[in-house]
């Protein structure tokens, strides 16, 4: 089980934490059209219409048209520059571009114009998480909880950023100040176990995670976690258990994806390995480290002209010779 317990932090601890993400609804797009049509003839009538460049810009956002959105939205605040909610939006429209650093500049100018603009700082709160500022969005956490201390799931991400920076301890007590005031937060029970595991405690890690279990049955994150501690533990047998159980009920999850490959490897099920590698490589962006782990196991079922294509592009994507669109 070596193989497993080198790489198995590849994908843990990953979040589902934004406000911003929200899937286009492309069965919308004529009527968003519409609206940008009727946006153009008020702009033709009035070119100094505040309002009609915000509304345009709104609907070409949601189109995809990123830099048409942020030309409208520049054209207002050239009419109205002193408007707070306009740059949290021209953030939308930078961080859904793949701009984050603009979007955090965008936050800030808002946050600057309105200090008690507690919207703009849970969305930079979220900027700085993906980011990787995870001391920056703790003081943001820390302003939002100041503000509402009941705010538990503040609280669970302040966890998640303590977590982040190895503060194990002090991401359990955030943890357990959530269980005290509900006792069935099954995300607290899960993370505190996580953090017992990387801490080294696997009885207590199963202790915790074995509780969220028993609070909702059909929780996929709690058996990827305690899968975890199985690998980390040689129960290949039982971790394999626990990650098709995860994968049954979120076929997407992938951290479950990743490391039950690990696991189908060193079982020598390399043809159920491969296939979970290939949807993985379908959801995440290829590492090097991913591409080079598929080309072990085209090794193990002979296929050396697609090893060697792996290993090549590996070397290609490390070497900054093949850039993988985002």
């Amino acid at each position: 089980m070596k193989l497993l317990s080198t790489i198995l932090f590849v994908f843990t601890c990953s979040l589902l934490y934004s406000q911003f993400e929200e899937a286009p609804d492309t069965s919308k797009y004529a009527s968003y059209r519409l609206s940008i049509r009727i946006a153009n003839n008020r702009i033709i009538a009035d070119s100094n219409n505040a309002e009609a460049y915000i509304q345009r810009g709104y609907y070409r956002n949601l189109l995809r048209d990123f830099d048409g959105a942020l030309r409208d939205i520049d054209k207002y605040l050239s009419l109205k520059p002193a408007e707070a909610s306009v740059y949290k939006s021209r953030a939308k429209v930078n961080y859904e571009k793949g701009d984050l650093q603009q979007a955090i500049s965008d936050i800030n100018k808002a946050i600057e114009l309105k200090p008690d603009f507690y919207e703009a700082i849970n969305d930079r709160s979220t900027l700085y998480y993906k980011t990787g500022n995870y001391e920056a969005c703790k003081s943001d956490l820390l302003v939002l909880l100041k503000h509402n201390p009941d705010d538990l799931p503040q609280l669970l991400y302040l966890g998640y950023c303590e977590t982040k920076l190895e503060h194990f301890e002090k991401a359990i007590s955030h943890f357990r100040t959530i269980l005290s005031k509900d006792s069935l937060y099954k995300e607290a029970w899960n993370n505190i176990g996580y953090c017992y595991f990387r801490m080294g405690d696997n009885t207590k890690a199963l202790e915790a995670i074995n509780r969220a279990i028993q609070i909702d049955p059909r929780y996929p994150e709690a058996y990827e976690k305690r899968a975890q501690v199985k690998i980390a533990e040689s129960d290949g047998t039982g971790a394999l258990e626990d990650l098709t159980q995860a994968l049954s009920l979120n076929p997407f999850l992938t951290t479950s994806l990743n490391n039950r490959t690990l696991v189908y490897i060193a079982a020598k099920r390399y043809n159920e390995a491969l296939g979970d590698m290939n949807l993985l490589l379908q959801l995440v962006y290829p590492t090097p480290e991913l591409l080079r782990i598929r080309a072990g196991i085209y090794k193990e079922l002979g296929e050396t002209k697609l090893m060697e294509e792996d290993l090549m592009f590996a070397e290609e994507i490390e070497n900054g010779q093949l850039k993988i669109e985002k």
